[in-house]
């Protein structure tokens, strides 16, 4: 029997959690009948229509469209048999009023000669804005009105239209109405339409009233008004409304209240029949309705999963909101360049003007002004091995002519450690009145060197060791700038060269140890930078399609998920080949740091970040309701994820569980295998470099695979 509706509801059960939307629901649309469905906002109106248009699984019941079932291979629901005006504008503000006809004209495969003599069409009939004007720029009646016309170019066989008429002129409305019966007459189309003008549904075959997830009637408008004795629909709907509320109705009817045979108003039981449904009397439509009912039913082949003209037509969607979305594409392709920037100039460099207390009480701040190296390392003509010094403490002091070190001299010692209690230096150095004497005597005695002097003869710093980093840093300087002194005051002595030297003589296999922190930091910089500018831009984009509507509604013009997906991944990925050209010129050609791997498999290794990152973008997006969460899942994560990828600090300094944890993450392994082909020039056949790009990949194939099961289990 449900082949001869347009569309056929039998007891219908939608849940959001334990709150139940659609009570038992029973409704028929008659092919080539214009039905009203009548409600207040919040009764389960768009609910019940994103059930039949089959983007939400129902909990129990049927529903039968155009004889199938919503979602059901070879169908057309969703699809080209359906025409469809979700409440929202769902239209991209990027496009033009044409491109937006367009555009759903070729989702549903129509020849481009066709798709311009529909769109004159439509252009004439809802008087829509110039073929050039931007949607983002046009009213909220003139957006409704493309939306509209947008629904109709490929003449769908249903047309389902959620508030279509709402901000339209009244003169506009009843054109809308004579066509919408024209096409009913003319091309037998079935119309389910919903709207907050109850009045306007006069000219509805049939209309529903609908109240908190059940239909309280279900007829013709005059029928209703004569069966109530009512001059208006709005009375009618009223009078059910305070039944309802006074239990003369049941709390949940499988069926609407229909009349009996002697027009007096009646409530079916729950026994399920729907014969009191299908027998209603004939409506008043104006044309026969024997060809309606024997119809049989339009089998649509079932399209592959991946489209060609479909998808063809998604990236053309895709790239105009990018291309035309100045400030998007501004930040997209500078924002790396500002980070690598900022980072490269930042982070590594060496510290300067680190203030430190000096307290020289073996000579005067004057002078050791002018102080010459001459004349203070004597080596001596009557013993071998021997050397007289003279004024040591201002020849150190000279040594600490360097930028890291802005020296601030004090008479007093425990002044200069007053103002280092207070924050005002750095630390303070201290050189005894007899530095250089016992110096002397210290270097000539050795191992017989009593305390004392040893005591007098040493070079006492008190450091602030709160910042531990500057503080660390000022403290191996010193002990560097200390090492230089002493084997210059040595060569004047004419001792063996490199005896000031630590006696251990270390080597370098890779590096140098002047490289600064900045070269250990690329490798991490390059691989944060592109996952987070992946998961970002992907789930930002994402999100907006689906919370502006144009992911529903394109998906109930027959598009896939999967073909949405994979043309945003498709653009993001053409995206993400320029934005990790540009990190490459900014460090290698701007800044000259030099690598020693092929620089094709560093570009390879920071771009499969990237799509890792876009994999996780999606995943972000499906879990998250709208950008707010979205931005507080991407920043929740990472901080953690930076933490612990040995970007901030070595994996070796944590607990080993930890460690193992770490290196199962996106991206920590990826940092060590980046930091192995730039700074040892190793190849990816080497194994510390492919495991780095497999669990990146492992990752990718993760997050997208969750993200196709996510989306299909939340339906």
């Amino acid at each position: 029997m449900h082949d001869n509706f347009a569309v056929y509801v039998d007891k219908v059960v939608k849940k959001y959690g334990s709150k139940e939307i659609l009570q038992q629901l029973c409704m028929t649309v008659e092919r080539g009948f214009i039905y009203g469905l009548l409600g207040a906002s919040g009764c389960g109106k768009t609910t019940l229509l994103s059930c039949i248009v089959g983007r939400k699984k129902i909990d129990g019941g049927e529903i039968w469209v155009l004889g199938g079932k919503p979602g059901e291979a070879g169908s057309g629901v969703p699809g080209p048999r359906v025409g469809y005006m979700p409440q929202d504008i769902a239209l991209v503000g990027e496009f033009t009023v044409k491109d937006a006809i367009y555009y759903f004209g070729r989702i549903f495969a129509l020849e481009e000669n066709t798709i311009a003599e529909r769109y004159r069409q439509l252009h004439d009939l809802l008087e829509l804005p110039p073929d050039d004007r931007y949607l983002k720029n046009c009213s909220g009646g003139q957006q409704r009105r493309v939306s509209l016309a947008a629904s109709l170019v490929h003449k769908p066989e249903l047309l389902i239209m959620d508030e279509p008429t709402v901000g339209v002129d009244p003169v506009l409305r009843a054109r809308i109405w004579d066509h919408l019966v024209e096409i009913t007459r003319k091309e037998n189309t079935s119309v389910i339409i919903t709207t907050h003008y109850i009045e306007e549904c006069r000219q509805a075959n049939k209309i529903g009233l609908m109240r908190e997830g059940r239909l309280l009637a279900e007829e013709s408008p005059s029928r209703l008004m004569t069966l109530f004795n009512s001059e208006t629909l709005e009375d009618v709907f009223l009078t059910l409304s305070r039944r309802q509320e006074e239990g003369k109705l049941p709390a949940i009817s499988s069926q609407p209240i229909v009349d009996d045979q002697n027009n007096s108003v009646i409530v079916t039981d729950n026994t399920g029949s729907r014969t009191s449904v299908a027998s209603v009397s004939t409506f008043e439509i104006g044309h026969g309705s024997t060809d309606i009912l024997t119809k049989k039913k339009t089998v649509i082949k079932s399209e592959n999963s991946l489209n060609k003209n479909r998808m063809k037509a998604l990236l053309d969607k895709n790239w105009k909101q990018f291309y035309r979305n100045v400030t998007g594409i501004f930040f997209l392709m500078t924002f790396p360049i500002i980070q690598i920037g900022i980072f490269m100039s930042a982070v590594g460099g060496d510290i300067k003007s680190i203030p430190l207390g000096i307290v020289n009480d073996e000579a005067t701040i004057v002078s050791c002004k002018d102080f010459s190296w001459n004349g203070t390392a004597i080596p001596s003509t009557t013993e071998y091995g021997e050397c007289h010094f003279r004024n040591l403490s201002c020849r150190f002091l000279t040594h600490l002519d360097h930028p890291m070190i802005d020296k601030v001299y004090y008479e007093s010692l425990d002044k200069a450690k007053e103002d280092a209690i207070h924050g005002k230096i750095i630390g303070v150095m201290y050189l005894s009145s007899n530095f250089t004497d016992t110096l002397e005597i210290r270097i000539k005695d050795g191992k017989d060197a009593d305390e004392e002097i040893v005591d007098l003869s040493e070079i006492k710093v008190w450091m602030d060791m709160s910042n531990r980093q500057i503080g660390a840093t000022l403290k191996y300087k010193l002990i560097d700038l200390y090492t230089d002194y002493q084997n210059k005051l040595f060569e004047d002595c004419g001792f063996v060269p490199g005896l000031g030297d630590l006696p251990v003589d270390i080597n370098f296999i890779y590096g140098d140890i002047n490289e600064p922190y900045t070269v250990f930091m690329i490798p991490g910089s390059f691989i944060t930078i592109m996952f987070f500018m992946g998961a970002m831009m992907t789930s930002q984009i994402i999100i907006t399609d689906r919370h502006d509507g144009v992911w529903d509604r394109s998906i109930v013009a027959g598009v896939t998920s999967m073909e949405i997906t994979i043309t945003h991944l498709v653009l993001q990925a053409t995206i993400c080949i320029f934005q990790t050209l540009e990190l490459l010129i900014v460090v290698f050609a701007v800044y000259q740091q030099e690598y020693l791997g092929s620089l094709w498999l560093i570009y390879l290794m920071i771009y499969l970040q990237g799509i890792c990152g876009m994999s996780y973008g999606f995943w972000v997006s499906v879990i998250s309701t709208d950008h707010s969460m979205a931005n507080t899942v991407l920043t929740g994560i990472f901080l953690p994820m930076m933490m612990l990828s040995g970007l901030m600090w070595p994996t070796e300094g944590m607990p080993p569980f930890l460690r193992y944890f770490a290196k199962c993450l996106p991206f920590t392994l990826s940092i060590e295998s980046l930091r192995n082909v730039t700074k040892k020039g190793w190849s990816i056949d080497h194994l510390q470099v492919a495991n780095g790009i497999g669990v990146g990949l492992i990752w990718t194939i993760f997050f997208g695979t969750l993200s196709v099961y996510l989306i299909k289990k939340k339906r």
